[in-house]
C-alpha cells in the first residue's frame, strides 16, 4: 500500500489549489496539470502548509522530470512521450495515437487515451 503525505491545513491547500487552477500557468486556465500540481504544492509551502507523514517515493515527479519527454511528432499537435517510448513506435504507431490525440482535443477533452495496442506498448516507459 502507498504511503501518502496528508496535507495539515486543508483550507489553505484549496484556496492555493483553486488559484493556480484558474491560472494559465502550467497549462489552461480550468485544467489541472503535473505542473499545476507542482506549483500548488509549493506555493502550499510557501503560504505555511505543513504535511503529516512521509510521501511515497512513487508520487515524486523527480523521475518524471529528468525522463526526456518530447513530442511524437509536430509540437502540440501530436502525443507527449518520454524518449523511449517514442523510439518504441513505428511510424504508423506515432500517426495512430497523434490522430487519437487531435480527435480528442477538437472536442475540448485535455486528457485522450491512447489506441489499447499502443498504450501497452508504451506503458513501461513512462514513470
Amino acid at each position: 500500500m502507498r504511503k501518502i503525505a496528508v496535507k495539515t491545513d486543508t483550507k489553505l491547500w484549496q484556496q492555493i489549489k483553486n488559484k493556480v487552477q484558474a491560472s494559465n500557468k502550467g497549462g489552461k486556465p480550468g485544467q489541472w496539470s503535473a505542473r499545476k500540481a507542482q506549483l500548488a504544492a509549493k506555493l502550499y509551502k510557501e503560504a505555511g502548509g505543513k504535511y503529516k507523514g512521509k510521501k511515497s517515493t512513487s508520487f515524486s515527479l523527480n523521475k518524471w522530470t529528468k525522463e526526456d519527454w518530447g513530442y511524437v511528432g509536430k509540437p502540440k499537435k501530436s502525443r507527449y512521450l518520454p524518449k523511449k517510448a517514442r523510439e518504441s513506435l513505428t511510424s504508423g504507431e506515432k500517426a495512430a495515437t497523434s490522430r487519437a490525440k487531435n480527435r480528442g482535443t477538437k472536442k475540448g477533452k485535455q486528457f485522450v487515451k491512447q489506441p489499447k495496442k499502443i498504450a501497452r506498448k508504451t506503458a513501461r516507459y513512462r514513470a
